[in-house]
């Protein structure tokens, strides 16, 4: 029973090595290159995933390669720009296998296993784009250095053309790269200074732009404000103007019917003086004789006829006596109190 059971597990190893030296899986991800006595030929290469089968090894062996991106990063090189700065880049390159067959005689050397061969390639990528990171050579330092329309991408796309033509062709590597890009771009030391230096000037020069800019609108607004300003007095200066005219031929119409009737217009003005005079809380003491209050006396209007005055006003005594004599004084001094109820007994104003 135990010979038995120890011949079935021998049985079974076996198959199991046999297994393992007849049949191989592809990927999706995958191609595989299957040589015959260390030989491959355009019918070795397998591009269909699943199960397959070969000769066991040494007649056949399978070298199976990944299709997925890989990665390769060139360290920091100091470049030369074409205004002869210094600067420090750091550049990286996407690639990925694209022709197994060619990949495997390109690097088989590398050793037996296929990440020997990925080691090698991307060694390969990377001395290549170190080489071509020499086009930075082509810009200026100010072209690579700005906020707006930097040419970073079109030095990109220089070191990617250079990649592609070291890769392809005579020198084919069976891969294809299929982007590069610069992850830092640093001043050297000695570079730094000027570079601030230059931003600075440049900040500077953008200022006094702008400054300049701004005095200008300035000038133009002010200029703008004074021609708006001139024309508004213009404007006010003739419609006063204007006011001014009517109010004379108006005063002059007025003037003209004082002239026919001067008592009234003495009578009227007294008129005036009284408003004017009588506040509120205001109490007048004085004499009955000052010119221009007789209408404040209580016996003014006693002898008024039709179209006369009083004999107190001023226009009363023109009409009585034109020569502007007076005969006689009054026989009471004229108390005028606007709100207060008694009248003090001094004379003036209060």
């Amino acid at each position: 029973m135990k010979k038995s059971l120890l011949i079935v597990v021998v049985l079974l190893f076996a198959l199991s090595l046999l297994a393992f030296s007849v049949a191989y899986s592809v990927r999706f991800n995958e191609r595989a290159v299957v040589t015959t006595f260390g030989r491959a030929d355009e019918s070795a290469v397998v591009t269909e995933p699943g199960l397959k089968w070969k000769f066991p090894y040494p007649i056949q062996s399978v070298t199976k390669y990944d299709t997925r991106t890989q990665f390769a990063r060139a360290e920091g090189e100091q470049q030369s720009t074409r205004d002869d700065a210094q600067i420090i880049v750091e550049a990286y390159a996407l690639w990925r296998v694209t022709d197994p067959l060619q990949f495997y005689r390109r690097f088989s050397n590398a050793g037996p296993r296929a990440a020997d061969h990925y080691r090698r390639a991307e060694a390969e990528v990377r001395s290549i784009l170190r080489t071509a990171m020499s086009e930075t050579s082509d810009y200026a330092l100010s072209e690579l250095f700005t906020a707006e329309g930097s040419k970073l991408p079109d030095l990109e796309a220089d070191i990617l053309r250079v990649l592609e033509a070291n890769t392809t062709g005579e020198n084919a590597y069976g891969l294809e790269v299929l982007a590069v890009g610069i992850s830092n771009v640093r001043l050297t030391k000695d570079n730094s200074e000027d570079v601030i230096a230059r931003m600075k000037a440049d900040r500077q020069r953008l200022a006094q732009e702008t400054l300049s800019r701004g005095d200008s609108q300035a000038q133009t607004i002010t200029s703008r404000a004074e021609n708006d300003a001139r024309r508004i007095r213009d404007f006010a200066t003739y419609l006063a103007s204007e006011i001014r005219a009517r109010g004379e031929r108006e005063a002059g119409e007025i003037i003209a019917g004082m002239d026919e009737e001067p008592a009234l217009a003495i009578y009227l003005a007294e008129l005036e003086l009284m408003k004017s005079m009588l506040g509120d809380k205001t109490t007048l003491v004085i004499d009955g004789t000052t010119p221009g209050v007789g209408l404040l006396d209580p016996n003014a209007f006693d002898n008024i006829s039709g179209g006369g005055y009083p004999e107190g006003s001023l226009a009363g005594r023109l009409l009585t006596d034109p020569n502007g004599d007076q005969n006689g004084q009054p026989d009471a001094t004229v108390v005028a109190d606007a709100d207060v109820p008694s009248a003090s007994t001094g004379g003036g104003t209060r």
